[in-house]
């Protein structure tokens, strides 16, 4: 079930909508005054729960004669996974989770003023093909998009639409790197995946 943890079913003003998306989370926030979240519960037997009811999760593995609070948090159902294959059909697909990814890598040299190759982005085995078209920032301010590949061991062409500019050039021109200096471009990919998609798209 998908559970809000706010009595009103709202999270930071926002309803629950399979249409929104929802930054994943790798536990509560911390602050009382985050808003409330929302939760997918996934419970090892099926159980009747009514649409807007409230649930209670507790810490049973915690010692009775604790004086910690055994309340893990409270909520109300906003939605019910009514097919038992719920993992495995296209229940599941709908909810909008995503995670944000980022990789780095280096831009080895330039092949003309608008295309940069990269190294270190991606590993030799990774289908670029995948991630073609996506952003990227150069260190140097630039913005680009990735082509495709370039060769078999895992570095691709980047395209700058707007033109490298003259500190880029600077750190990539062959015979200015040739002096040495140490200096690098690195290009940043930032993408979102999303945990239910089973096409495993990237989207930005």
């Amino acid at each position: 079930a998908v559970v809000s943890t706010q009595s009103t079913g709202k999270e930071n003003g926002v309803e629950f909508s399979f249409e929104n998306r929802y930054e994943f989370e790798e536990s509560f926030p911390e602050e009382k005054d985050s808003g409330g979240v929302f939760a997918l519960l996934e419970l090892e037997n099926a159980v009747q729960c009514v649409p807007n009811s409230m649930v209670i999760i507790s810490r049973l593995d915690m010692d009775i004669n604790s004086p910690t609070c055994r309340l893990a948090f409270w909520g109300r159902i906003q939605h019910s996974m009514t097919s038992p294959s719920y993992t495995t059909d296209d229940s599941l697909s709908g909810l909008k989770v995503y995670k944000t990814k980022e990789r780095e890598g280096i831009a080895e040299r330039m092949n003309d003023e608008y295309t940069v190759i990269v190294k270190d982005l991606f590993k030799k085995e990774t289908d670029i093909d995948l991630f073609t078209h996506l952003r990227v920032e150069l260190s140097t301010g630039e913005s680009g998009k990735i082509e495709g590949s370039f060769g078999n061991s895992g570095k691709c062409k980047v395209n700058v639409p707007e033109g490298l500019g003259d500190v880029a050039k600077d750190f990539l021109d062959k015979k200015k790197k040739k002096g040495g200096g140490g200096e690098r471009v690195t290009v940043k990919l930032t993408f979102k995946r999303f945990l239910f998609d089973k096409k495993k798209q990237m989207l930005q």
